[in-house]
Protein backbone atom coordinates (compact mmCIF):
# COMPACT_ATOMS: atom_id res chain seq x y z
CA UNK A 1 0.00 0.00 0.00
CA UNK A 2 1.74 3.15 -0.88
CA UNK A 3 2.44 6.14 1.61
CA UNK A 4 0.02 9.05 2.49
CA UNK A 5 1.24 12.26 1.46
CA UNK A 6 1.67 13.20 5.62
CA UNK A 7 3.65 9.87 5.63
CA UNK A 8 6.25 11.06 2.15
CA UNK A 9 6.87 14.24 4.07
CA UNK A 10 8.96 12.20 6.93
CA UNK A 11 10.79 10.74 4.07
CA UNK A 12 12.02 14.39 2.58
CA UNK A 13 14.23 15.11 4.75
CA UNK A 14 17.92 14.03 4.41
CA UNK A 15 18.94 10.74 6.24
CA UNK A 16 22.37 11.52 6.45
CA UNK A 17 25.01 14.74 5.35
CA UNK A 18 23.78 16.34 2.45
CA UNK A 19 26.70 17.29 -0.28
CA UNK A 20 25.15 20.10 -2.25
CA UNK A 21 25.57 18.82 -6.05
CA UNK A 22 28.21 22.12 -6.67
CA UNK A 23 30.04 20.57 -4.19
CA UNK A 24 30.17 16.80 -5.50
CA UNK A 25 33.61 16.22 -7.03
CA UNK A 26 35.54 13.30 -6.84
CA UNK A 27 38.02 14.16 -4.33
CA UNK A 28 35.23 15.03 -1.88
CA UNK A 29 33.47 11.36 -2.46
CA UNK A 30 36.43 9.47 -2.05
CA UNK A 31 37.11 10.97 1.10
CA UNK A 32 33.69 10.06 2.68
CA UNK A 33 34.31 6.93 1.57
CA UNK A 34 37.92 6.00 2.12
CA UNK A 35 36.27 3.71 5.45
CA UNK A 36 33.57 2.49 3.65
CA UNK A 37 33.26 -1.31 4.75
CA UNK A 38 30.54 -1.56 1.51
CA UNK A 39 29.35 1.66 -0.87
CA UNK A 40 26.13 1.36 -2.20
CA UNK A 41 24.13 3.76 -4.18
CA UNK A 42 20.21 4.34 -4.69
CA UNK A 43 19.03 6.13 -7.86
CA UNK A 44 20.26 5.78 -11.47
CA UNK A 45 21.62 9.50 -11.52
CA UNK A 46 23.68 8.86 -8.49
CA UNK A 47 25.10 5.54 -9.64
CA UNK A 48 25.92 7.04 -12.89
CA UNK A 49 27.49 9.81 -11.09
CA UNK A 50 30.37 7.71 -8.70
CA UNK A 51 30.90 5.74 -12.00
CA UNK A 52 31.84 8.63 -14.00
CA UNK A 53 34.36 9.63 -11.25
CA UNK A 54 35.44 5.79 -11.35
CA UNK A 55 34.15 4.81 -7.99
CA UNK A 56 32.08 0.99 -8.25
CA UNK A 57 29.34 0.75 -6.40
CA UNK A 58 29.16 -2.65 -4.35
CA UNK A 59 25.64 -2.31 -4.77
CA UNK A 60 23.57 -0.36 -7.21
CA UNK A 61 19.47 -0.11 -6.78
CA UNK A 62 18.12 1.77 -9.88
CA UNK A 63 14.76 2.13 -12.06
CA UNK A 64 15.34 3.55 -14.97
CA UNK A 65 13.95 6.88 -13.79
CA UNK A 66 15.32 10.08 -12.89
CA UNK A 67 12.81 12.50 -11.51
CA UNK A 68 10.22 9.95 -12.63
CA UNK A 69 11.12 10.21 -16.10
CA UNK A 70 12.40 7.55 -18.36
CA UNK A 71 15.75 7.57 -18.84
CA UNK A 72 18.84 4.70 -20.08
CA UNK A 73 20.38 2.62 -17.25
CA UNK A 74 23.38 3.60 -15.69
CA UNK A 75 25.32 0.39 -16.98
CA UNK A 76 29.04 2.35 -17.32
CA UNK A 77 30.80 -0.99 -15.44
CA UNK A 78 30.49 -5.13 -15.17
CA UNK A 79 28.46 -5.99 -12.66
CA UNK A 80 25.50 -9.17 -11.93
CA UNK A 81 22.00 -8.06 -12.42
CA UNK A 82 19.29 -9.11 -10.75
CA UNK A 83 15.55 -7.79 -10.93
CA UNK A 84 12.45 -7.08 -8.64
CA UNK A 85 9.09 -5.37 -8.47
CA UNK A 86 8.77 -2.65 -6.17
CA UNK A 87 5.43 -0.13 -6.82
CA UNK A 88 5.74 3.51 -6.21
CA UNK A 89 5.61 5.20 -2.48
CA UNK A 90 5.92 1.37 -1.40
CA UNK A 91 8.42 -1.09 0.09
CA UNK A 92 7.45 -4.80 -1.12
CA UNK A 93 8.57 -7.67 0.47
CA UNK A 94 10.13 -9.15 -2.72
CA UNK A 95 12.39 -6.58 -2.98
CA UNK A 96 13.70 -6.45 0.36
CA UNK A 97 14.27 -10.22 -0.19
CA UNK A 98 16.41 -9.64 -2.96
CA UNK A 99 18.33 -6.64 -1.92
CA UNK A 100 19.10 -8.90 1.23
CA UNK A 101 20.63 -11.74 -1.32
CA UNK A 102 22.11 -8.75 -2.96
CA UNK A 103 24.06 -7.66 0.19
CA UNK A 104 25.43 -10.96 0.59
CA UNK A 105 26.36 -12.07 -2.69
CA UNK A 106 29.57 -11.13 -4.77
CA UNK A 107 30.09 -8.05 -5.75
CA UNK A 108 29.33 -5.68 -7.82
CA UNK A 109 25.79 -5.91 -7.94
CA UNK A 110 23.21 -3.69 -9.83
CA UNK A 111 19.22 -4.22 -8.80
CA UNK A 112 16.95 -3.10 -11.59
CA UNK A 113 13.73 -2.46 -10.36
CA UNK A 114 10.99 -2.63 -11.78
CA UNK A 115 8.54 0.66 -10.18
CA UNK A 116 10.49 2.94 -8.06
CA UNK A 117 13.80 2.42 -5.99
CA UNK A 118 13.22 5.91 -3.97
CA UNK A 119 11.72 3.98 -0.55
CA UNK A 120 14.16 0.90 -1.05
CA UNK A 121 16.92 2.68 0.81
CA UNK A 122 15.16 2.27 3.85
CA UNK A 123 15.58 -1.49 4.33
CA UNK A 124 19.51 -1.19 2.94
CA UNK A 125 19.47 1.19 6.09
CA UNK A 126 18.83 -1.58 8.05
CA UNK A 127 20.47 -4.38 6.42
CA UNK A 128 23.45 -2.86 5.15
CA UNK A 129 26.50 -3.84 7.45
CA UNK A 130 28.10 -1.53 10.07
CA UNK A 131 30.52 0.92 8.51
CA UNK A 132 28.91 0.69 4.62
CA UNK A 133 28.18 4.20 3.01
CA UNK A 134 24.77 4.22 1.41
CA UNK A 135 24.56 7.44 -1.23
CA UNK A 136 22.00 8.56 -2.65
CA UNK A 137 20.24 12.16 -4.63
CA UNK A 138 18.23 14.58 -2.72
CA UNK A 139 16.28 16.12 -5.91
CA UNK A 140 17.41 19.32 -7.03
CA UNK A 141 19.97 19.46 -4.02
CA UNK A 142 22.73 17.28 -4.23
CA UNK A 143 23.88 13.72 -2.81
CA UNK A 144 22.90 12.08 0.60
CA UNK A 145 25.65 10.52 2.33
CA UNK A 146 24.19 8.14 5.05
CA UNK A 147 26.97 6.43 6.81
CA UNK A 148 25.59 3.22 8.44
CA UNK A 149 25.70 2.45 11.76
CA UNK A 150 23.33 1.44 15.01
CA UNK A 151 21.98 4.82 15.19
CA UNK A 152 21.30 4.98 11.73
CA UNK A 153 19.59 1.41 11.83
CA UNK A 154 17.17 2.61 14.50
CA UNK A 155 16.27 5.85 12.75
CA UNK A 156 15.73 3.34 9.53
CA UNK A 157 13.85 0.63 11.38
CA UNK A 158 11.61 3.63 12.61
CA UNK A 159 10.51 5.12 9.56
CA UNK A 160 9.86 1.46 8.09
CA UNK A 161 7.50 0.50 11.13
CA UNK A 162 5.01 3.59 9.48
CA UNK A 163 5.08 1.37 6.34
CA UNK A 164 2.65 -1.42 5.25
CA UNK A 165 5.72 -3.71 3.23
CA UNK A 166 3.31 -5.74 0.72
Amino acid sequence: MPLSPEELKLFKKPFGLLIPDEQVTKARLLDVLKSASLVITVGDATTQRLAEFGIIPDLAVIDGKERRSRRQYPALYPAAEVRCTNPAGSITRAAIDMLEKSLKGGKPVRVLVEGEEDLLALPIFVMAPEGSVVLYGQPLEGLVVVKIDEAKRKEAKDLMSRITID
